[in-house]
């Protein structure tokens, strides 16, 4: 019992660990907080804990033939994660806050939590570099496999997304707290802000495959 409830201790701190960094899923997260309300943050950040979770799997089970075409593809990986990223940045910094807020406080509807999550979803798994987080962390965690072949992933990976979903469900429920005191122009401000990272953050990626390409 005791060494089941250790390792799915670990599991939940590296789900916490993956999720934690600053990024532009946060940052997509924080905005739609602010804009759509606790729900659709949370929704957001479940679409990132559903990712790494299907990462750490990969990473769990050794797929090699999945990383050795990460390995190869990394190319056109990035070059299509960037421009996704670019372009969610520019969506975000050309929108209007402002109406969005307005619009939620006219109307019950806080916009289709399934968008918000699958969206987030689709954008954090052109991101496949957190497995070598996961290959990184399982030795560094000091996590065992030997056990009973069902019990123990099922342990792992459990631990992992409660982590994830953990980190992300206090994270926007303090975000949403913090919003009620929050003006509208500050709002305005933080989804500039937050569009331009997402974009420097896209454009940083698409740099890095021609630094590759030339050294």
């Amino acid at each position: 019992m005791f060494p089941a409830l250790l390792l799915f201790f670990k599991s939940f701190i590296m789900g916490l660990s993956v999720s934690a960094p600053p990024g532009p899923n946060a940052m997509l997260m924080i905005n739609r907080t602010l804009r759509k309300g606790h729900f659709s943050g949370f929704m957001t950040g479940m679409g990132v804990a559903a990712a790494d979770t299907i990462f750490a799997i990969i990473a769990g089970l050794g797929f090699s033939f999945i990383i050795g075409f990460i390995n190869e593809e990394a190319f056109w990986i990035k070059l299509v994660a960037g421009l996704l990223v670019a372009s969610i940045g520019l969506k975000l910094f050309f929108s209007n806050p402002v109406g969005d807020i307005r619009r939620r406080m006219r109307e019950d509807t806080q916009g289709t939590p399934a968008q918000d999550f699958f969206s987030v979803f689709g954008l954090a798994l052109t991101n496949p570099f957190s497995i070598f987080i996961f290959l990184a962390m399982f030795p560094g965690m000091n996590v065992s496999f030997t056990g009973p072949w069902y019990l123990i992933p099922l342990i792992i990976v459990t631990g992992i997304f409660t982590g994830a979903s953990a980190w992300w469900l206090a994270f926007s429920y303090t975000v949403s707290r913090f919003s009620r005191t929050m003006r509208l122009r500050n709002v305005v401000v933080l989804t500039r802000f937050t569009g331009a990272f997402i974009i420097i953050i896209g454009i940083m990626v698409l740099l890095t495959l021609f630094i590759s390409v030339r050294y």
